[in-house]
């Protein structure tokens, strides 16, 4: 263990792969073996609490931390806001492809990662920004993205999705992608991730259309606020039923404890399509300009209350017509 990290005893991760990645590796480093697992928008509203012992990966700095590792540039910008240095604060920000790619930079020069590790942070690296040219090539089955199926199979059930997530924290820390697998666990997800993305073409075909003002049919726009229960979808899905199609749009409701709200949620991707062609498209861009969320430039996210129902309404129609239109104006 190095002397800056002797005194944190929890890891604040997000629940995704290259959160469960980077997990690895910090608990790799500092023999830390509590992990805490979270989105972006629950620290941004500071309903995770975080103190000094903790370090917090691929999520927004929160205000109380040890160390902070992330690749996101509106987190970056968030921290400039704030009047904060960059260089000041203990870990490391670069915008790189995943920020497990970030720490395992960081931690190479004074910590000895096992040998199968840099394959594991390569595979993060092309899951996390999408980084696929061709339908063939996106629809392997590689061992990087049958983990990160699993982990979305995994989300039904909070307390089960912890464990899980805890599960192939350890799994990935002590072996490789291709040993994960070998877990039965982790067999019985990627056998569920495969119903889920069924029931998610179905979803996408029922519930999917252009904008007027995107005469091109470049954005899928799958909008899913008609259902009064939560609908488990896997966005990217929409990208098999076009793939001619350069994004895709998620439009839902939020959840609470089960119950729909009037609250919304969109949703971003960037289609496999355009990592074989030069263009300026950037999601995590998009969400800042609207001040709803954040991202990356291949995919982002953001959040709206709403009051109630009407307002609800009028909200998604002129947020979709202005996602449509920052689209357009990135080129």
């Amino acid at each position: 263990m190095t002397n800056d990290t002797k005194a944190l005893s929890r890891i604040v991760t997000h629940d995704d792969l290259d959160g469960v990645v980077s997990a690895a590796l910090v608990s790799s480093v500092t023999g830390i073996g509590s992990f805490f697992f979270t989105g972006p928008v629950s620290i941004q509203r500071r309903e995770t609490e975080t103190t000094e012992g903790d370090v917090v990966c691929d999520l927004p700095c929160p205000v109380r931390f040890g160390m902070w590792f992330d690749h996101h540039a509106g987190n970056l910008e968030d921290i400039r806001l704030r009047g904060i240095e960059i260089d000041s604060i203990p870990g490391r920000f670069d915008l790189a492809p995943s920020c497990s790619r970030v720490i395992f930079d960081h931690f190479s020069g004074v910590h000895e990662f096992p040998h199968f590790m840099a394959e594991t942070v390569a595979g993060t690296d092309r899951v996390d920004s999408f980084d696929y040219k061709t339908m063939e090539e996106w629809r392997e089955p590689l061992p990087e993205r049958l983990l990160a199926d699993s982990l979305f199979a995994a989300f039904g059930n909070a307390a089960a999705s912890r464990k899980y997530l805890k599960h192939m924290v350890l799994l990935l820390r002590d072996g490789s992608m291709d040993e994960a697998l070998s877990d039965e666990t982790v067999k019985s997800f990627v056998d569920k991730y495969q119903g889920l993305e069924s029931r998610s073409l179905s979803l996408v075909e029922n519930g999917s259309s252009f904008h007027p003002d995107d005469s091109d049919k470049e954005v899928i726009i799958v909008d899913l606020t008609a259902h009064n229960r939560k609908p488990g979808i896997i966005r990217n899905t929409a990208f098999i039923l076009y793939p001619d199609a350069l994004a895709v749009l998620l439009v839902q409701n939020l959840f609470s404890r089960g119950q729909k709200t009037t609250n919304l949620s969109f949703s971003m991707s960037l289609s496999f399509l355009m990592n074989a062609r030069e263009h300026s498209k950037d999601i995590g861009e998009i969400m800042r300009e609207l001040n709803i969320g954040d991202g990356h430039p291949g995919a982002g996210a953001g959040q709206i209350h709403c009051a109630g129902k009407n307002e609800m309404l009028k909200v998604k129609e002129k947020t979709v017509e202005q996602i449509i239109k920052q689209w357009y104006e990135f080129g």
